[in-house]
């Protein structure tokens, strides 16, 4: 099956709204958008690292680069059709009245920071390349030479906290070829020289080298994994989830924000920020499961460079490690620092301590998923350190356990010009809550594993250890006749709305199908009192979905409720709109249907635990916590052969939905008659299981 999303309206929003309706493509640090101009199409330029790095500053975060405008005859852009194939990394335009045509190919170069246009129609064109125009903050300019088209911005005020500059420049190649390069001062010292340079001297030959580098570099990257799904709406969802963090997530310097690099707009939404109390991570919630380790090598730049000032905000509590606000931006800057404010330091907070720690998820999600020794050492270890020592100073010791008061499960808007303290006293003094509680197991039990890994830190593995130990219990209340998790201990009971209350199912991974059956029955039924919002809950869809599949909830339900979201939330060109959120909804598919088919967080690695038997499926090299790649099917509710490869070696713990396997391992075939496995592996070692 190819994977190639078509749009048959022209886009609306493009422009308008934070989230953008067009065609996208990208090469992970440079995008295209597809938008429309007042005589034609309009192809947006964004950039990962265009910021206006300032805090305490409305006008502050990601900013758009430009437009290049193609004049079309309203009597072919009128019959609108564009396509984006992901396959290979472009978007296609046709627009087309009896024997003329305008046909246009827009590729953003994998391997250089360029734009390709091809015009294989009979209507000539001519593109023309603006700067971003409209109300705009910093310095901006247009201007000619050497027959090359060339903009700017530059934002590098007194009040910014590092400078940044861009420059891009579009030349005609032949009739029907156009190139396009951008580049930024955080690339190199001197953008203007080398746009120029690389514009002006660009040629056939240099053009056909980057699309063959291109083909090359997307087929690399869909070869690490594969998902086919009988109904074909939801493998194009599956593959739709890899494209668009693929898109923006490839400069490791800047990684993408709220709305990716898909910026339309001169001042999107909450600045496009590092929301760190969910929206930050959840893009990349699937990026390990589907093999696409890479695409989490730009997560922990922000959150590194934000040590020096989370250590500062920690010292406020009289605390060590580092304390991290509720937005961040590049560079180790705030999003929504406001001193003027006579409460712009709770409003930083909101009221939550677990903005630290709850980002720790993503590396540690990478660490059970390759074992990744330098990985560990150079970047997840150090961090969770740190964030695990503001709780080690700041949690209090009551009745033999451990517990960390004054700690927000939801937002508490100090933002609000009329807040009054007293009104929300009961949730700024929450007690216990669930998120915080979960984001500790995890980081805990991460920390000591990957300290016994490298063989460092004893002392604190047992300070570590005996904390997990006698860590506050997740606190229960009965609802509606049912035991289900209470917000907190002590504080908010309970929220109709968002999915903050089993946060600890997904992403922390607290609960699942190896856990004792009174725990599973609690969450399920938290779970079911949750589902009639939280599936189309903007705080909620990106990890509600896959809480159910780690609950092993009917499988029906959640594949009924994911074609309810599609039709109801998500835009032509596959982003989800609701009224906050954009890149962060995009794993839902994958992660969903990754958990439905692969499921391994236990230390069990589980086939097709929640599996919708009306789906036929096919997966392969989904990744599996303990550095294993998985391959399998499934057909008429019936499992075929099963490989999976071992990395690095190490204990495989495998359970199949039925019994009576043969396996197949170094060379000799054993008949199983139960449906559990244990076997102790070397790197690259294949079991195959039938």
């Amino acid at each position: 099956m190819k994977h190639i999303i078509t749009l048959h309206n022209k886009p609306q929003t493009s422009g308008r709204q934070s989230t953008p309706d067009g065609a996208i493509t990208g090469n992970g640090d440079l995008a295209v958008i597809l938008g429309n101009a007042p005589d034609g199409l309009r192809l947006y330029l964004a950039k990962s690292d265009l910021w206006y790095g300032a805090e305490g500053i409305d006008a502050s975060g990601m900013k758009p680069l430009g437009w290049i405008d193609v004049a079309v005859d309203p009597a072919l852009y009128d019959r609108y059709h564009a396509q984006v194939d992901m396959d290979r990394g472009e978007v296609r335009c046709a627009f087309v009245q009896n024997d003329r045509a305008c046909r246009l190919t827009v590729t953003v170069c994998k391997t250089e920071n360029a734009v390709v246009i091809r015009n294989v129609g009979n209507v000539p064109i001519a593109p023309v390349l603006h700067v971003f125009e409209g109300e705009t903050s910093g310095r901006k300019g247009a201007y000619d030479k050497d027959g090359g088209r060339f903009i700017w911005r530059s934002f590098d005020g007194e009040e910014c906290a590092y400078e940044t500059h861009i420059f891009a420049g579009l030349k005609q190649i032949d009739a029907n070829t156009l190139y396009c390069f951008a580049a930024t001062n955080h690339d190199g010292d001197k953008p203007q020289e080398t746009v120029e340079q690389t514009v002006l001297t660009a040629d056939e030959a240099r053009i056909e080298r980057l699309l063959t580098e291109h083909d090359r570099a997307w087929a690399d990257f869909w070869s690490r994994s594969s998902f086919a799904i009988s109904d074909e709406d939801f493998e194009l969802g599956w593959y739709a989830a890899q494209y668009f963090l693929a898109v923006c997530a490839g400069n490791k310097k800047f990684p993408p924000g709220i709305f990716g690099n898909f910026i339309t707009v001169e001042n999107p939404s909450w600045h496009n920020d590092y929301h760190l109390n969910y929206n930050f991570q959840a893009p990349f919630y699937a990026a390990c499961s589907s093999n696409h380790v890479e695409l989490t090598d730009c997560y922990m730049a922000p959150l590194e460079e934000f040590y020096e000032k989370g250590a500062d905000f920690a010292k406020r509590w009289g605390c060590g490690g580092v304390l991290f606000p509720v937005g961040i931006a590049p560079k180790g800057l705030c999003t929504e620092l406001d001193k003027k404010n006579k409460r712009w330091f709770e409003r930083l907070f909101l009221g939550q301590k677990s903005n630290g720690i709850h980002p720790t998820n993503i590396p540690i999600f990478r660490w059970k998923a390759t074992r990744d020794l330098q990985y560990a050492r150079e970047h997840a270890y150090p961090y969770l350190k740190k964030a695990l020592a503001f709780f080690e100073d700041y949690a209090t010791e009551e009745d033999g356990r451990f517990s960390v008061g004054r700690d927000a499960a939801h937002e508490v808007p100090y933002y609000k010009e009329d807040f009054d303290p007293k009104k929300y006293k009961r949730y700024i003094n929450d007690k216990n809550n669930t998120v915080t509680l979960g984001a500790l197991r995890l980081g805990l039990a991460a920390a000591i594993d990957m300290a016994k890994a490298l063989g460092v830190d004893e002392d604190k593995q047992k300070q570590w250890r005996d904390m997990l130990d006698r860590l506050s219990p997740f606190a229960t209340c009965i609802r509606f006749g049912r035991r289900v998790y209470r917000y907190t201990e002590k504080g908010q009971r309970w929220n109709g709305n968002g999915d903050v209350g089993l946060q600890h199912v997904y992403p922390f991974g607290c609960v699942g199908l190896s856990s004792p059956e009174e725990e599973l029955k609690i969450a399920r039924a938290t779970y079911k009192m949750k589902e009639r919002v939280c599936f189309k809950d903007d705080n909620a869809v990106s990890s509600f979905f896959t809480m159910g599949a780690r609950l092993g909830v009917d499988p029906k339900l959640l594949t009924k409720k994911l074609r309810e979201l599609n039709q109801s939330n998500r835009q032509e060109n596959f982003l989800y709109l609701f009224g906050g959120g954009c890149l962060e909804d995009c794993p839902i598919p994958a992660n969903l249907f990754n958990e439905m088919a692969l499921q391994s967080h236990q230390g069990l690695i589980r086939l097709f635990p929640c599996w919708d038997n009306s789906l036929d499926a096919k997966f392969e090299n989904l990744r599996a916590d303990g550095a294993f790649l998985v391959s399998s099917a499934i057909r008429n509710g019936k499992i075929g052969p099963t490989k999976i490869f071992s990395e690095i070696g190490g204990m495989a713990h495998i359970q199949m939905p039925k019994s009576g396997l043969t396996v197949t391992y170094q060379g000799k075939t054993e008949h199983v008659a139960g449906s559990r496995i244990d076997i102790e592996t070397q790197p690259g070692d294949v079991i195959t299981i039938e």
